[in-house]
């Protein structure tokens, strides 16, 4: 049956309005001010409510397959509907990696099953993610949203070009975790350099200190094709919120006061392009423990738009027309996904809650923003025309 979304703030035609939304019974979405009901259409009154394109989140491990302990694509799946995502993508560093048109497909199969949202896999660069041989780029691009080794920099800068220049060809986004032998801006200056060279889209993944911000902000005035990402924990936390324990553990770790200022400084002048979660379950037994001994990472989707609206939005930091930008518009464009033509997100702003990690739906339930009180509730995603999660 058709579905009539009324009364609702709608973000269309990049600002916000009074207009109905249509999503008849092939699941295409149609704005309108005036229309003519169907029997037995569902009407969802959204007084109240705001409506934006669906969020997107380009930076998620979902775990499966090789971890399933950790997270499914099921779980976590789940957890983005919750969190109003209707589109994700998925790192490769899965057992195996995907690094190969095999793996992705295999992948792809898992998605189809067991996948609640839009799921796009990345594949690796390398092969294994061992920074030595490149993937076959020309035959894997096909089936690929884009191309990272999250989590292992290709330190052989000749390997990093030569995968570049293959990458190029293809115009899919090279995404890089840029930690060579410690340093993230060292990583970041060498690949904007070759990005220069070989004019591939490079996407430099959770940026997190000011040092790599000043050198992409030169990048970009040199029309440089580069764009960067960054996460809620290292725009709200820095080192001297962390306490001892696994919650506050994540890679690249939460940087000093200077840098976090840095980071929301760049979050409003545009040098950020969009926030991502790098959405990264463990077990409890891997992160319920001392900080020492926890391993990186920390999940993120069921908590970050309505961290980014009451800290950032509510705080005038930015207006609501800018987040919705960073949190679908920007990563749609950036990676080309082609995935707000029917997706959804509805939100009560005025909602306000407590965060309950013990009550998420991911596998995952350690949270350093447990017991944060927020505004904006998710109250509907609506996925390929579907509603897929109602509160």
């Amino acid at each position: 049956m058709d579905l009539l979304i009324k009364n609702g703030n709608v973000f269309y035609k990049n600002k916000f309005q009074q207009i109905n939304i249509l999503v008849d019974d092939k699941k295409n979405i149609k704005y309108t001010k005036h229309i003519k009901l169907k029997p037995n259409t569902k009407i969802i009154n959204a007084g109240n409510l705001t409506i934006i394109p669906g969020l997107i989140d380009v930076h998620t491990h979902l775990r499966q397959p090789g971890y399933e302990y950790k997270g499914t694509i099921k779980t976590e799946t789940k957890a983005a509907s919750v969190g109003g995502f209707t589109t994700i993508c998925c790192m490769p560093n899965t057992k195996p990696i995907i690094d190969s048109v095999s793996e992705l497909k295999k992948i792809k199969l898992l998605i189809n099953k067991n996948g609640i949202i839009n799921v796009l896999p990345y594949c690796s660069i390398t092969v294994n993610e061992q920074g030595k041989q490149i993937v076959d780029i020309k035959k894997t691009s096909s089936h690929c949203i884009a191309f990272s080794d999250d989590g292992c920099g290709i330190k052989d800068s000749s390997i990093m070009k030569q995968a570049m220049k293959q990458i190029e060809s293809t115009n899919k986004v090279i995404a890089c975790h840029c930690e060579i032998d410690g340093s993230e801006t060292k990583e970041v200056i060498r690949n904007i350099e070759l990005a220069k060279q070989t004019k591939c889209k490079l996407h430099i993944c959770h940026v997190s200190t000011k040092s790599s911000i000043d050198v992409i902000k030169k990048a970009k005035k040199q029309k440089i094709n580069v764009t960067c990402e960054v996460t809620p924990h290292h725009l709200l936390l820095n080192k001297d919120d962390i306490k001892d324990n696994g919650a506050y553990k994540m890679n690249p770790p939460l940087s000093s006061k200077q840098d976090q200022s840095s980071l929301l400084k760049a979050i409003k002048d545009g040098t950020i392009n969009m926030i991502v979660t790098d959405h990264a379950p463990h077990s409890d037994k891997e992160k319920n423990c001392n900080y020492q001994k926890s391993l990186n990472g920390i999940v993120g989707l069921e908590t970050s738009f309505s961290l980014m609206y009451t800290k950032l939005v509510k705080s005038k930091i930015i207006t609501l027309e800018k987040l919705v930008e960073l949190m679908s518009i920007n990563p749609n464009k950036r990676f080309d996904l082609n995935q707000q033509s029917n997706n959804l997100t509805i939100v009560d702003l005025n909602q306000k809650y407590k965060i309950d990690s013990h009550k998420f739906f991911s596998k995952s339930k350690i949270s350093p923003f447990n017991n944060w009180e927020v505004y904006g509730k998710i109250k509907y995603t609506i996925v390929n025309g579907k509603i897929v999660y109602s509160n």
